[in-house]
């Protein structure tokens, strides 16, 4: 019997849902200041504004992936299974390390400093997670294969076979 016929469909709803709602949840507990002390060994304090983000970018994650659902349902098979499963779990880590890129000075936004445009950013991270891959690709390349345009005309894709720019 195949994975989807009986409740599967159903099943991806419910855990897209609870991620969604689940992620509003713990961002609202997280603002609110009211959990305090250690998780699993870790003080809490130290890392609540990256848990905001990562469960804003899990929020973004399963609002895209509860969309993609609703538009494709019935055109579900199972080799979508693993990317609903995974949506908000890769969502939330890319958020984090979004803006870990943004403070460290990597990727350059005109953002504000507050928490709501960090959480927007996170969200957006989230949603838009295919663009966010594209965007890490393509900074990887520039950094280590030397494919960006660093004004000595070195790399792979320089300025055309290590001509002085014009």
């Amino acid at each position: 019997m195949e994975p989807l016929q009986r409740f599967g469909k159903q099943s991806i709803f419910a855990y897209l849902l609870l991620w969604f709602i689940g992620s509003l949840w713990m961002m609202a507990l997280l603002g609110s200041g009211s959990f305090q002390g250690k998780l699993l060994g870790i003080d809490v304090n130290l890392y609540r504004e990256y848990a905001a983000f990562g469960f804003a970018g899990a929020l973004g994650g399963a609002l895209y992936g509860l969309r993609m659902f609703h538009e494709h349902y019935h055109d579900l098979t199972t080799q979508w299974i693993y990317w609903y499963l995974m949506r908000p779990i890769v969502c939330f880590g890319s958020a984090i390390i979004t803006i870990v890129l943004f403070e460290s000075g990597i990727l350059l936004l005109q953002v504000g400093d507050s928490m709501a445009a960090r959480i927007s950013v996170a969200f957006l991270t989230g949603y838009g997670y295919g663009k966010f891959m594209d965007k890490i690709r393509a900074l990887t390349n520039t950094f280590f294969n030397g494919t960006g345009n660093n004004g000595n005309g070195a790399g792979n894709g320089g300025n055309g076979g290590g001509q002085p720019p014009k």
